[in-house]
């Protein structure tokens, strides 16, 4: 039998790591012993076709209705625009999200950093300059709000270990301390959507330490080789 001086436990094992800690065990292995480990199932929920095609139907549907009316009575701007933005937006996180099994969290992340910047460069090139800075007051924190419910929410709907979304819902937090601090330096004009984002993220990361204390330190020094 081999002996974890980590974590203090014997180990009935053929296997050189500890499944704890992944800490190299001590002693000899016993060549005679078979291991049989029972098959994962992950505590993932299916998602049926018809729910990802009436999600589909209702974004086509929501479009074409935005662009029917805007073009009914044209003015010659185009304001769908702005809500179809919107809603592709969240039907790219409904697909990615609650109706897929990869992880997603990495992609939300993803996704949220390059609309924050393409937001921000259309702000900065297209904007008439009383009107600038509408990207950084508001989009900015709200879209880190919006990432960091999302991913909760996810991991709550689909049953996801949580474990498995520490490291990009740890990120996320860090991104939302960004709007603060460039309120410090007057970057941001607006306060109230940095601090909503700010505040949103510390009661995630508080509520993470609070409930799953020892675990999040274990996940923590395995994530960065502690």
């Amino acid at each position: 039998m081999k002996y974890c001086d980590k974590c203090h436990v014997e180990v009935r094992t053929n296997q050189p790591y500890c499944p704890l800690c992944h800490q190299v065990l001590k002693g000899e292995s016993e060549l005679a012993r078979m291991e049989v480990y029972p098959e994962y199932v992950p505590p993932i929920r299916t998602v049926r076709a018809l729910t990802k095609k009436a999600v589909l139907f209702v974004t086509v549907v929501s479009i074409i209705t935005l662009l029917i009316v805007n073009l009914t009575d044209f003015d010659g701007r185009l304001w769908s625009l702005i809500p179809i933005g919107a809603i592709l937006y969240v039907f790219v996180i409904i697909r990615l999200g609650i109706l897929s099994r990869h992880n997603i969290a990495f992609k939300l992340a993803i996704l949220t950093t390059i609309l924050i910047a393409i937001l921000n460069v259309i702000d900065q090139e297209y904007t008439a300059e009383a009107y600038r800075g509408w990207a950084l007051d508001y989009v900015t924190p709200l879209s880190l709000l919006a990432c960091n419910i999302a991913i909760s929410v996810i991991i709550l709907i689909k049953r996801i270990n949580y474990r498995d979304y520490l490291f990009y819902l740890l990120t996320i937090v860090v991104f939302s301390l960004v709007p603060p601090v460039l309120c410090l330096f007057d970057v941001i004009r607006i306060d109230w959507p940095s601090l909503a984002a700010f505040g949103l993220a510390g009661g995630i990361l508080l509520g993470i330490i609070f409930f799953f204390p020892k675990s999040i330190k274990a996940e923590i020094k395995k994530r960065f080789h502690l």
